[in-house]
């Protein structure tokens, strides 16, 4: 021990330190393995070897495959890696392993890890608001699946289905059937069961399956779990956290246990609006969270970034109120919401705004309703003009992470789209100035795609592809038209300059096509409309 009474690093017993439990070094058993009755697993290796129980798993698990291997010769073959312990000097990384997993309750912890680490590298474009740090380590865990430390099943093999996909691998991908059916079967009996974070890993389920079934083109199936996710989220008063009228008496959830689990809980409601309201907008449809209402009172604080709040920058004092309706309404409030995420949710709520007051407008309007509907848009356009002009360019912020930047690159795009949406209401089609906004906000989307570097996000949120087309769709109608202006054969050299940039995007874009089925259809849209345009 060292001289202040604690155990040095690697001094623990193998069993607290796989647990990562304080060990009180006791010889020959420690005082945990004592009261757990878990004497046979109490070794000291002292960091010069290593446990015979470790050994002993590792045998275990190798031979096991080992079998499996041998019964089913049909199998499909993975690259798994695994390695002989009794080796030094050996890669982890030497020797496939053929080794069949899609029908076995969970894969071998070797092909988890690579699953998760997959998924959470681009986990901030499907909805994923858990602490990432936090998940890993307890996924990770040698518990057996449905252990109380280990996360949901649920939400473990939604992960692991995200983790297929962003994968790349075609042996990886045509996994992903097998484990859908069986997210989809956990999921819906995920409140049933007894685990501790069974509601708020049963909402970050049903987000990864609606940002899955969208992506892949299955929309009525998205839905579905988007009014659920909807649904859990309000029953849980998620819309109530730090709430000046305090937790509702109705609320599925404990009180958070630490900064971070309400970090988590903040992110949660925020990533649901924008789940719902984004989606809304791709489908000309109403969201469910109708918001706007004075009624539907949302206190909930702008979300930070999730490390802020394992620094302290949330005040454990600090109550909110009215976040939403102040918002909108442009009420100054302290709580400003200046992180990534909370940029991305604002632009959705500014998006699907404009989209919805688009939506009422009718040619036959009383005098007084378009009297007001003209308010009602004016109000709108500054709002919207006034929040792009306070956003930070996504490669100007302090200390990104890829994450952060992905954020902000779908955020800024969409906070152009919700100024393209507002300037589609059918009496603007033929003023000037009004197309000269729908162009400049469509160049904006536009020259945002062709200045980053975006064949390094892996991933991007689906919904960007209904950005693109609506932004590409701008730029060819005002090429069509200066085609129609002039009557040489040589295109003007603004004509160039609009078909030089549209060629460049969707050049960029292409790297996303093969990434999931519906940005696959909306590029290839896109390609084929363009190749005219040359």
């Amino acid at each position: 021990m060292s001289s202040s009474g604690h155990l040095q690093r690697g001094q623990a017993c193998f069993y607290c330190r796989q647990r990562k439990m304080k060990c009180d070094g006791a010889r020959p058993i420690c005082g945990n393995c004592e009261r757990t009755n878990r004497a046979e697993d109490c070794e000291y290796t002292n960091g010069q070897k290593r446990a015979r129980a470790e050994m002993l798993q590792e045998s275990i698990s190798r031979v096991e495959k080992r079998i499996y291997e041998l019964e089913h010769p049909e199998a499909p073959k993975f690259d798994v890696a695994l390695h002989q312990p009794y080796q030094p000097g050996r890669s982890r990384t030497s020797g496939p392993v053929q080794q069949s997993w899609a029908t076995a309750e969970e894969p071998p912890m070797d092909m988890v890890e690579k699953l998760i680490d997959t998924f959470l590298s681009c986990s901030s474009e499907v909805g994923f608001f858990l602490n990432a740090a936090r998940f890993r380590q307890s996924a990770l865990m040698r518990h057996p699946i449905g252990h109380p430390a280990r996360p949901t099943p649920a939400v473990l093999v939604c992960v692991y289905l995200w983790g297929l996909r962003f994968s790349k691998q075609p042996n990886l991908i045509a996994q992903e059937p097998a484990f859908l059916s069986r997210a989809l079967n956990l999921t819906a009996k995920s409140l049933s069961g007894i685990h501790p974070q069974k509601v708020m890993h049963t909402l970050q389920a049903e987000i990864l399956l609606a940002y899955y079934f969208f992506a892949s083109g299955r929309f009525l199936e998205g839905k579905y779990h988007t009014a659920a996710a909807v649904s859990l989220a309000l029953s849980s008063g998620l819309h109530m956290v730090r709430s000046t009228k305090g937790a509702p008496p109705t609320s599925l959830l404990p009180a958070a246990r630490d900064a971070v689990e309400e970090g988590e809980r903040i992110h949660a409601w925020w990533t649901v609006v924008v789940l719902d309201k984004a989606w809304a907008v791709a489908f000309n449809e109403d969201p469910h969270l109708q918001l706007q209402h004075q009624s539907s009172s949302v206190d909930t604080p702008w979300p930070l970034e999730m490390e802020d709040y394992q620094n302290g920058r949330l005040s454990p004092a600090a109550r909110y109120s009215n976040t939403y309706n102040k918002f909108i309404t442009s009420t100054p409030t302290s709580d400003t919401g200046t992180s990534t995420i909370a940029v991305f949710t604002k632009a959705t709520i500014l998006w699907q705004g404009a989209e919805r007051l688009v939506r009422q407008w009718k040619p036959d309007m009383p005098r007084d309703q378009a009297s007001s509907f003209h308010s009602s848009f004016s109000a709108l356009d500054t709002h919207i003009e006034k929040f792009r002009a306070s956003l930070v360019p996504p490669n100007q912020i302090r200390h990104p992470t890829p994450a952060m930047v992905r954020t902000l690159v779908v955020g800024h795009s969409v906070a152009y789209a919700a100024t393209l949406q507002l300037y589609t209401l059918p009496p603007l089609r033929g003023d000037a100035n009004a197309g000269r906004k729908r162009l400049a906000a469509a160049r904006a989307v536009l020259e945002i795609i062709v200045s980053v570097p975006l064949q390094s996000f892996g991933f991007i949120n689906p919904i960007i592809g209904t950005v693109w087309l609506a932004a590409c769709q701008v730029l060819m109608d005002e090429i069509y038209k200066l085609r129609m202006q002039h009557t040489s054969w040589q295109p003007s050299g603004e004509e160039q300059g609009f078909i030089s940039l549209l060629m460049r995007t969707i050049s960029a874009i292409s790297i996303f096509s093969g990434t999931c089925p519906l940005l696959t259809y909306q590029i290839t849209r896109l390609q084929e409309a363009a190749t005219g345009m040359q």
